[in-house]
């Protein structure tokens, strides 16, 4: 007997039957995994939805409630504002906002007096920071300001040093420098004083403080002479 020859034709509508059985054959032996994957697929995009969209939410509430504690924080009721800072902190903990909360809080406990709190918060922001935050010299001020209340003349003056070091804007190093002449006085370092006062004095001329700063000056000047 002869064998047929197989047309192109045929050899095209064998192989398309044939993948088609492969691929009917496949389904049926993977069914169960095939629904998994793709009911799997359509939960991580719904999870990652809500979470996309729980982010967003939580940002918006976030904004709020720092809307209203900042409001607390400008009419000066600092305790108030400071709970609430708090708060926000660790219920919109990992959001911008929530982070920036730790700051106003630990800014907002030591306006109100509470410096231990102020202090635990101020080094938890600095724990939780990178050393180019822009908030970062006020923080280094804030732990210096702490220590100054305590007494811990020595630590406040290597902090407001540190935050000389960090400060970027002359306002900030007007603010650092303004700290060290405070610190140097209240330790009798009154040569100390006057060379920081002179800084401020000589390269910021224009600055609001500077009647300030020229008469604090001329005072620890007149008690070297007199003494």
């Amino acid at each position: 007997m002869s064998r047929k020859r197989i047309s192109k034709k045929e050899l095209k509508e064998d192989a398309f039957v044939s993948g088609a059985f492969e691929a009917s054959h496949y389904v049926q032996e993977h069914l169960g995994k095939i629904i998994g994957g793709i009911i799997g697929v359509l939960v991580l995009v719904g999870l990652s939805w809500m979470y996309v969209n729980f982010r967003a939410e939580a940002r918006a509430d976030a904004a709020v409630a720092m809307f209203k504690a900042e409001g607390l924080y400008l009419n000066r009721q600092y305790a108030l504002a400071a709970a609430d800072f708090e708060n926000i902190a660790d219920d919109y903990s990992g959001t911008d906002q929530g982070r920036k909360a730790v700051y106003f809080a630990a800014d907002s406990y030591y306006n109100s007096g509470d410096y231990d709190r102020a202090m635990e918060l101020f080094n938890r922001f600095s724990d939780d920071s990178d050393s180019d935050e822009p908030l970062m010299v006020n923080v280094l001020i804030g732990i210096g300001a702490c220590h100054e209340q305590f007494e811990e003349y020595s630590q406040a003056i290597d902090y407001y040093s540190r935050a000389l070091e960090s400060a970027q804007f002359d306002f900030q190093k007007i603010e650092a420098l303004s700290c060290l002449s405070r610190a140097y006085r209240l330790t009798g370092q009154d040569e100390e004083a006057i060379v920081t006062l002179s800084r401020i004095i000589d390269n910021y001329p224009d600055n609001q403080r500077s009647g300030e700063f020229i008469e604090i000056r001329a005072e620890l000047r007149a008690a070297a002479l007199a003494g």
